[in-house]
């Protein structure tokens, strides 16, 4: 989007219109590199462009202060985002492969940790599929859906299904403990 900033001139009273530049979201950063909204936003926390603000990655206001973005906390749709300025697309550019390197690498061995103790548990137990996503989330809690399909073989779209299952088992399981049994009478 095309960011411009108006100022008035006093002498004649009209407004000055000047192109600030092209911003971004961060989400349309991720479309750009062919990269999914959550892993954008890993990255760039990994790249030290996003931190961590309660549930979520947000700009840092000391780099909306240098100039390479801008927040908007309160917008119409009622969900807050940030964009990127020009000069922050072109560092993020710059660093791109190179994080995604780093951060695949630091990756790596919670995979090839989770895929071990997986193929140690099988060899004394016979899992089906759900079985061992199942596994998988309770032991790796936070491995991706996408991960856990690489371990196992199968699509990211089986794992999810897979893991909503499993939640609508755990809320039925909490319900049911929760309910009172009746009080019989002699």
């Amino acid at each position: 989007m095309l960011y411009v900033q108006e100022t008035l001139d006093r002498q004649t009273g009209l407004l000055a219109t000047n192109t600030i530049g092209e911003y971004i979201t961060v989400t349309e950063l991720g479309h750009k590199y062919r990269v999914g909204p959550k892993r954008v936003r890993a990255i760039l926390h990994h790249m030290g462009v996003l931190a961590a603000e309660g549930r979520r990655y947000r700009l840092p206001r000391a780099h909306v202060e240098s100039g390479l973005g801008r927040r908007h906390d309160n917008p119409r749709s009622g969900h807050p985002f940030d964009v990127l300025s020009p000069e922050c697309q072109a560092l993020i550019a710059e660093a791109w492969d190179d994080t995604v390197a780093d951060l695949d690498s630091e990756a790596e061995p919670p995979m090839r940790h989770a895929k071990a103790a997986l193929d140690a548990f099988r060899s004394t137990r016979e899992l089906t599929t759900q079985q061992a996503v199942c596994w998988l989330c309770d032991h790796y809690p936070r491995l991706l859906h996408r991960q856990i399909a690489d371990i196992l073989g199968v699509t990211a779209q089986l794992v999810s299904r897979f893991t909503k299952l499993r939640a609508k088992q755990k809320q039925i399981k909490i319900a049911r403990k929760a309910q009172t049994l009746p009080v019989l009478q002699d």
